[in-house]
């Protein structure tokens, strides 16, 4: 097949998506595609170097900071060039609202292309709301048009499934979790990093790894925080800044009265990234909204015990005793922050290593990609349906 996968921009600083379409796009080459990637790139946010083997389409634009809005010119043209040249078999587009999926849409409608849409949450009720005036413009202009026009849906957790389905949409949805890759670095080594920082600085470590965003409940995590106040643990929070959100933190952080345990970092990747989650004990994913929630997934795979929101499709913390599901208000987080930080550091890792098995089973690359390629062929008339296809 060949499969051409669309975001907005191809910059970690997008967050998840950035990761989860890349190694999605390399497992499907890998399993003999032909794939391209097909994305926006903006001064402020400039493209990166596509996977190995994966071909890297790119439109520029730019950003009217006034207008906190984007735009690509001649993008339309550009983009039949792409298509005309690539010949994709199948769009699987990740994302609403932005002119390139808009442009995407019509594109395929006049050619016949089937076009495969990830929402990457954009439908959860949360999101919906959030800055709503601009969505509503949007549904009545293209948006709602180009959703009803979708040959085919992806959502990542049954959570979002249902709000696709809420929200009025019939066409068939294949419910597939985004994938993770396990660290290199065994337990063991895992093991030895944890007790020495323990040992050497008396201190554990709490982790939040991803945008700084409203959306992700950081100041009812810092309440619970507070309100708990864990005695030799320390909290990092760590991502890219979204609204001037890293300053409200930090303002709210010494109004609170801990911003000696509480740190705002930027973001890390690659094997600065891994190593975040080497040397902490403890990982938060508290957000008001996920459709799925890339980083609990990493964290697991890197043998982390989670707490998570209740607002997030994390349930099997609590189904498989794999960590803490959570409501996103102070008070019943902190009561969950309590009871991990208070638990011996032998426990968590026990607990940690149940997350990491479970990660292994159900998140692994080549599982994900494998169920992708179905979906897709049944999409084409070249299979039959998949049993996580409704």
């Amino acid at each position: 097949m060949r499969i051409l996968l669309s975001i907005a921009s191809w910059n970690p600083v997008s967050g998840g998506p950035f990761f989860s379409v890349g190694n999605l796009a390399r497992h499907l080459q890998d399993a003999g595609n032909t794939v391209g990637l097909l994305a926006a790139s903006y001064p402020h946010c400039p493209a990166h170097p596509a996977p190995e083997g994966v071909e890297l389409f790119l439109i520029s634009g730019y950003r009217d900071p006034l207008l906190r809005q984007t735009y690509l010119p001649g993008g339309r043209k550009k983009i039949r060039q792409i298509l005309d040249d690539f010949k994709p078999d199948i769009l699987h587009d990740n994302g609403l609202w932005l002119k390139l999926s808009h442009f995407l849409a019509i594109e395929c409608e006049r050619r016949k292309i089937a076009r495969i849409v990830s929402p990457r949450g954009c439908l959860d009720p949360w999101a919906l709301q959030y800055r709503n005036w601009k969505k509503k413009i949007a549904l009545k202009l293209y948006q709602q048009k180009d959703l009803e026009f979708a040959t085919a849906f992806h959502a990542a957790s049954s959570v979002e499934a249902q709000n696709i389905r809420t929200f009025g949409l019939t066409q068939p949805i294949a419910t597939i979790p985004n994938g993770v890759t396990l660290p290199t670095p065994n337990q063991e080594q895992r093991t030895t990093n944890q007790e020495q920082r323990t040992t050497n600085n008396k201190l554990k470590t709490a982790l939040f790894l991803g945008r700084l965003h409203p959306i992700k409940n950081l100041p009812n995590l810092l309440r619970a925080w507070a309100q708990a106040r864990p005695e030799n643990w320390r909290l990092r929070i760590v991502g890219s800044d979204e609204v001037n959100h890293r300053a409200k933190l930090q303002a709210l952080s010494v109004e609170l009265g801990i911003a000696e345990t509480v740190s705002l970092e930027e973001p890390l990747y690659g094997e600065a990234k891994e190593a975040l989650f080497r040397e902490a004990n403890l990982f938060f994913l508290v957000s008001k909204s996920e459709n799925f929630g890339i980083s609990a997934a990493e964290a697991m795979a890197a043998g982390l015990p989670v707490i998570a929101s209740r607002s997030t499709p994390w349930n099997c913390l609590e189904e498989h005793k794999l960590g803490w599901w959570a409501e996103g208000e102070p008070a019943p987080l902190a009561s969950a922050i309590t009871e991990a930080t208070n638990l011996p550091l032998e426990t968590l890792q026990t607990i940690g290593q149940r997350a990491r098995n479970y990660a292994a089973k159900e998140f692994s690359w080549p599982a994900i990609a494998t169920k992708m390629e179905a979906h897709y062929q049944w999409i084409l008339n070249e299979g039959s349906q998949p049993t996580f296809v409704v």
